[in-house]
Order: C-alpha cells, then structure tokens, then sequence
C-alpha cells in the first residue's frame, strides 16, 4: 500500500472512530429531549463548526468552484447527511444506538456496487467476502430482536437505520466525484453540511423534523452541540480520506463505527440501553467484514 493511501486509511479510521462517538452523544441527550431537537442542534452546530473552520483555511474566499463539484457536494448532503442522517436517528431513537449503527453501517454494500459501476473502481474477491460477512451480522441484529421481546412490530423499526445505509451507501459515491473536481475538504464539507441543514428545514416535516420552541434541558444542548462538532470532523476526515484514495477503500474503513459505539455503550448508556452478546457478535461481523471490504 502507497503512502497516499496509508494516509486515505488513517483519515478513514479517524472519522470512523469520531462517528461511533456521536450516537452515544445523542442518545443520552434524547433521553430529555426528541430526535427533530437533536437533529437539528447537532446539524447546525456542525454547519457553524465547519463555517469557522473555512474561514479560518482561507477557503471561503476559492470561489472557483466548478458546477458538477458544487451539486456533487449538494447531493451528498440531500441524501446522506440529510435524509440518511434523519433515518439514522430515527433508528437509534426507536432501536439503540448499537443496534442502529451496525445496520446503518451495511452502506459499504451499495457503494461498493456504485463505486465499480460510476467510479470505474476494481471488484474483488475480497469484495464479496465482505458483503456476505455484512449481510450475516444484519441478519443476526434482525433475529435477536425478533426473539427479544416477541412483538413483530418492532421489526419495522429495523426500516429506519437500513434506509439511512442506502442513503450513506450512495454519499460516498458523491463525495468522491465532488473530491476530484475540487480539492477543498472543509469547503465541500461545508456545502454538503450545509445542504443538509436546508433540506431538514424544508423537505424534513415530511418525516417530522421540524424545529420546535420547546425548552432543551442544558446538558441534553451540551450534548447534541458535542455531537454536532464530532459529526462535522468525522464527515471533515472523510473529505481528506477521499483525496488520498478510492471510495470503495477508505467508505468500508470509516464504518468501523458500530465496533467504537459497541465498546463504549456499556458505559456511555448505561441505564438507557442494554446491548447483548448477540448484538456484539452483529456488530464484529459486520466491522469484519467491513476490514475484508478494504483488503482490496
């Protein structure tokens, strides 16, 4: 492996480990508070962090932005940091932060398919490993719930966080195309976090994101703003992955997220959410494969 790509990797792990932080973040500010409040206080937080830090780099100021880096930037925030972001939470509000993060981090499927198909990127044995090894944990997440509490119904909730791996499935794909055209990360970040944030204000009362005049206790604001910051550097850290290498490398790599959630949950939610052996063993599944994902 080059060193360009070790630094595409290390970037990877970096955002991975920044986004399995966020959802313990926000799962223990939810629990004074609702998914629309903390969805829309971490997306504006991370809109102002990344707006500092562009102005700070100077980058503001590059206006000779090219049109298909622009909307590539924009669409990655229209459906993966908008719309994927607002299943994600749905799913961690409705299932745990544990479980919602392994299911979500199954996307590695679909931008592996996208990233041979529109990024001309190499399919490999190793590719298919990896998939199955995905595939497997979801399957042993879906059937622990099954058998955890006897109602069917809960299953539905599943749809939430398997929504948001199609939307986070097609970002990177996005991003990546938006990277090659315009080599400013905090920038791009900048207007993907940013496209984001409108499409919550606008398109996301459809799915009940709404801002709401409602007291949030301090720490539940003290939280969700932690969260915002570490959701801004860990999608910073993915713009910096992309310039060193290929989507279908670094993607599976910066979804080592749910092994980072697992870990920490025991104490972070403690009292909130029990997380199981067979959700650990989901979760090492999934991360495994995610690994063999990236021995391409």
């Amino acid at each position: 492996m080059t060193a360009d790509l070790q630094t595409g990797v290390v970037y990877a792990l970096v955002a991975g480990g920044l986004w399995g932080i966020a959802p313990l973040l926000l799962k223990r500010g939810m629990a004074r508070s609702n998914v629309s409040t903390a969805t829309l206080i971490e997306q504006v937080v991370s809109v102002v962090f990344l707006a500092i830090l562009t102005v700070v780099q100077g980058q503001l100021a590059y206006s000779e932005i090219s049109a298909k880096a622009f909307w590539s930037f924009a669409a990655a925030g229209m459906v993966g940091a908008s719309f994927g972001k607002i299943f994600y939470y749905k799913g961690i509000d409705k299932v745990g932060a544990s479980k919602a993060t392994s299911v979500k981090n199954s996307s590695p499927i679909l931008t592996t398919i996208l990233a041979v198909l529109f990024l001309g990127e190499e399919l490999t044995w190793p590719i298919a490993v990896g998939v199955v090894a995905i595939v497997v944990g979801i399957g042993v997440l879906t059937q622990a719930e099954i058998k955890g509490d006897g109602r069917p119904s809960r299953i539905i909730y599943f749809l939430y966080p398997l929504l948001a791996a199609v939307c986070f499935g097609i970002n990177p794909v996005f991003k990546k195309l938006g990277v090659d055209a315009f080599n400013l990360p905090t920038f791009g970040a900048l207007i993907t976090q940013g496209t984001a944030l409108a499409m919550m204000l606008t398109a996301g009362r459809f799915l009940k994101i709404k801002p709401e005049w409602t007291p949030v206790p301090m720490t539940s604001l003290a939280l969700f703003s932690l969260s915002g910051i570490t959701e801004a550097l860990g999608s910073l850290f993915t713009f910096y992955a992309l310039l060193h290498a290929p989507a279908i490398l670094v993607s599976p790599i910066w979804r080592i997220s749910p092994l980072v959630t697992f870990v920490l949950v025991h104490f972070a939610l403690r009292g909130i959410e029990v997380v199981t052996l067979r959700d650990g063993v989901a979760a090492t599944l999934i991360v495994g494969g995610i690994f063999v994902l990236g021995w391409i």
